[in-house]
């Protein structure tokens, strides 16, 4: 007689050959500037797993400041390598919410290694439009990464309103207000795939915590 489970199993292992594998999360370095009127800054994302150190840098390549995240615990520690400070960033922004148009065109050209696809995200409220070439490479970090800083900026209030945006991220993301004139621009410039030590995400020996008077 024909054991029951042995077709199950034979049934599991069919399943399984016939399912797409799943993408490894990116663990790796993302370098990028940032660029509002005539200022340009650089910096520099470490990420592993649920936590990412973002790295501020100087013209000069040297770190001016970095934040350690957590996505997971939605904490926020940032610190000051000059004076070897570190303090606790708390989160007591109320989430933004705007009316947006968003479309995903299906345009796509490459950046920085990637096809990456044109969306776009439009207020008129606002006066603004955000356009994103985004590339998918496994990039699960990037949403609670946005979520967790829960910044005001127009770059990434407006990235949170696009549905099923979860893996991607903007290898280009330029903001105009509706008459065209540009208001900032993220641009990707190098990603770097590789393990990352767990040191960088941890606050450095000898580094005292800030208290506030």
């Amino acid at each position: 007689m024909r054991s029951p489970f042995r077709s199950l199993a034979l049934a599991g292992l069919v399943s399984l050959a016939l399912s797409p594998a799943v993408a490894q999360a990116f663990e790796g370095v993302i370098e990028f500037t940032k660029t509002t009127g005539p200022v340009v800054t650089t910096y520099r994302y470490f990420v592993k797993g649920d936590r990412v150190r973002i790295e501020e840098v100087s013209s000069r390549g040297e770190v001016q400041g970095i934040m350690l995240v957590d996505t997971h615990d939605r904490t926020v520690t940032a610190i000051s390598p000059e004076r070897k400070l570190y303090m606790d960033v708390p989160n007591m922004r109320l989430p933004r919410e705007v009316e947006t148009d968003v479309k995903k065109t299906g345009e796509m050209k490459e950046l920085a290694g990637y096809q990456c696809e044109k969306w776009t995200v439009r207020s008129d409220k606002e006066d603004r439009t955000l356009t994103y070439w985004v590339a998918a490479d496994a990039f699960e970090f990037f949403i609670p990464l946005l979520e967790t800083l829960n910044r005001k900026d127009e770059q990434a209030v407006f990235f949170l309103e696009i549905p099923d945006a979860g893996g991607v991220f903007p290898m280009l993301g330029v903001e105009q207000k509706l008459d065209g004139a540009e208001v900032s621009r993220l641009e990707v410039a190098k990603v770097t795939h590789g393990d990352q030590k767990t040191s960088l995400f941890e606050i450095p020996a000898g580094y005292n915590r800030f208290e506030r008077n």
